[in-house]
């Protein structure tokens, strides 16, 4: 493996954490809906989902606990494996089954107050994951960042402080990348890594500032998510090419 097809997932790695660190995790609504104006071309399907994918994490996220929101990421991931059509139905079915109860389960604990935050709020959380996984999965032609949408930096670091104007530049400069390398055949290769390191980086970084948050019930249920990840790619790896 070439060392140029790990630069990019390290880079977004490393804007990813950079971004959770310097947030504080206590991000505003406009903070993470604004991203989508970056990318807004009226014309676009991707456009328009994009909005409501980001309208959804708007909504959900600053009404959940900072390390459920980072447990959910995972489901990224997940997608890729169980929407490709070229993979075995039956690892499908086990991936699919496990992701499922572990998100139920989650879904359960809130029911029952054992976890802050709203099974409602949570699943407009996930559905927006998908909506996202959908358009970067869509994006058939480069849509550069909008140049005039850089004037909202100034009012952001004004109202809500430069930590919020920087996650907005960090989520941007995520999206701009995605795309970019999405489009970029050299690095075509490469992108699953991606799908599988960048989605662990904020339930890292966030246990590791504050570990007060850390929970027996997120941890198992993250560790089991991500492990089926892992055992399902390599199922995968190993299914004959016929």
């Amino acid at each position: 493996m070439r060392i140029s097809s790990l630069l990019w997932p390290a880079l977004l790695v490393a804007i990813a954490a950079a971004a959770s660190l310097v947030s504080g995790f206590s991000l505003s609504s406009w903070a993470i809906f604004v991203p989508a104006v970056f990318f807004f071309y009226p014309e676009t399907l991707t456009s328009w989902l994009l909005v409501l994918a980001m309208g959804a994490f708007a909504y959900a996220m600053p009404q959940l606990p900072a390390l459920l929101s980072a447990t959910s990421l995972l489901m990224l991931p997940a997608l890729s494996l169980l929407m490709n059509p070229l993979r075995h139905l039956h690892v499908k079915l086990l991936l699919g089954s496990v992701m499922i109860a572990m998100l139920t389960g989650i879904m359960a604990l809130q029911s029952e107050a054992k976890l802050a935050g709203s099974p409602w709020v949570f699943t407009v959380l996930l559905l927006g994951l998908v909506v996202a996984w959908g358009v970067l999965q869509q994006w058939r032609s480069y849509m550069p960042p909008r140049q005039s949408a850089w004037l909202l930096l100034p009012v952001l670091a004004v109202l809500l402080g430069w930590p919020t104007a920087l996650w907005c530049v960090s989520v941007v400069a995520v999206i701009w990348l995605l795309q970019w390398i999405g489009l970029t055949p050299r690095f075509a290769s490469s992108r699953p890594i991606a799908l599988h390191v960048l989605p662990c980086v904020p339930f890292l970084v966030i246990t590791l500032v504050t570990p007060s948050q850390l929970t027996m019930s997120l941890l198992v249920a993250w560790a089991t998510m991500l492990a089926a990840i892992w055992i399902g790619e390599y199922l995968f790896l190993e299914e004959p090419d016929d």
